[in-house]
């Protein structure tokens, strides 16, 4: 009678290999999950991006500063603003931008320290300068952060009508240890800096301007009117210009190249008219006229009368080359 034959004993060793990959499983639909149902900020992917390709020699705020704290000079942490400046909805056009910020300024009673003003083609903000900095301080204060977190929705919202924002930094005459021309311009960076940081707009949209004391807006004979100079002015073009208007070369005559219309318009009221630039046309004729005395013409070999050619230095000799070069042109057109 034959023997049954025993069967072979199974090694379970490596079971626990099946329990482990159903764990790494189910951890990765966790983690799926999770991502799906997560809004991802782009600009801190670029940011994060950008430190790794740099091997740490570039760092923004969020890699460098991933914990903002109360320091001045540090950025608030809330990535979007909590205010959302006027009591109605986000603005739509241009237009509206301009309703939207004149209603953040009344509803915070900001009046003192904000002001909002509209042209052609474009909205003007003033700031205060205390409100932003301390004296002789380029350092953005918390202060200042907010209030600009305050306009940064309705910006966002209609970035794509604003062709550009000029924020200008301006200081008042006095005697201080700090250079004007460095403290206005560093207050004008700072603020775009941090506007930038908040991705108000594309990066390419911002311009500064540092003005230092000389574009004043009150009489430096007081403390009062001192204040009233030191400033910081936000400048936003709109980007659907009517380049055929002349309110709006006007405004941006006024506004990017500090020329008002009594300057340049002889038609505008109580102009002086001595104070005018000298007419175009006229004043390069009269230039021509000048290095071209009158009779001073020479006939060319095609009978085109012009303004004779002549060497200012009185000592001037032709050399012999030319002399030679002349008579044997003359030979060939023989």
């Amino acid at each position: 009678m034959a023997k049954l034959q025993k069967k072979p004993q199974e090694n379970h060793d490596n079971d626990w290999l099946n329990t482990y990959a159903d764990m790494v499983t189910l951890l990765l639909t966790f983690f799926v999950m999770l991502y799906a149902s997560s809004s991802i900020d782009e600009q801190k992917w670029q940011y994060i991006y950008q430190a790794f390709q740099s091997r740490g020699k570039y760092l923004n705020e969020y890699v460098d500063q991933p914990e903002h704290t109360k320091d001045e000079g540090n950025y608030i942490k809330d990535e979007e603003p909590t205010s959302n400046a006027g009591s109605g909805e986000l603005p739509q056009s241009f237009d509206q931008l301009y309703v939207y910020l004149s209603e953040y300024v009344e509803d915070q009673k900001l009046s003192e320290s904000m002001s909002v003003s509209k042209d052609s083609a474009h909205i003007f903000i003033r700031f205060d300068s205390s409100v932003f900095f301390d004296g002789n301080s380029a350092v953005l204060k918390r202060e200042g952060q907010e209030l600009i977190n305050g306009i940064l929705p309705g910006l966002k919202a209609v970035k794509s009508s604003i062709q550009n924002i000029t924020v200008s930094g301006h200081t008042a005459v006095g005697i201080s240890d700090v250079n004007d021309w460095d403290l206005s311009s560093d207050r004008a960076v700072s603020v775009v800096k941090y506007m930038d940081f908040k991705a108000a707009l594309d990066s390419k949209q911002f311009r500064t301007k540092g003005a230092g004391p000389y574009e004043p807006v009150a009489e430096n004979d007081s403390e009062e009117n001192r204040a009233k100079n030191r400033r910081v002015e936000l400048v936003i073009l709109r980007n659907d210009l009517d380049l055929t208007d002349p309110q709006v070369i006007q405004d941006i005559l006024k506004y990017d190249y500090n020329l008002f219309s009594d300057q340049i318009d002889p038609n505008a009221p109580d102009t002086d008219e001595g104070k005018l630039p000298n007419d175009s046309a006229q004043g390069i004729i009269n230039s021509i006229e000048s290095l071209f005395p009158s009779g001073s013409t020479v006939s060319t070999s095609d009978g085109v009368t012009g303004p004779f050619i002549y060497d200012e230095f009185e000592n001037f000799i032709k050399s012999e080359e030319s002399s030679d070069a002349a008579a044997s042109d003359s030979s060939a057109a023989e």
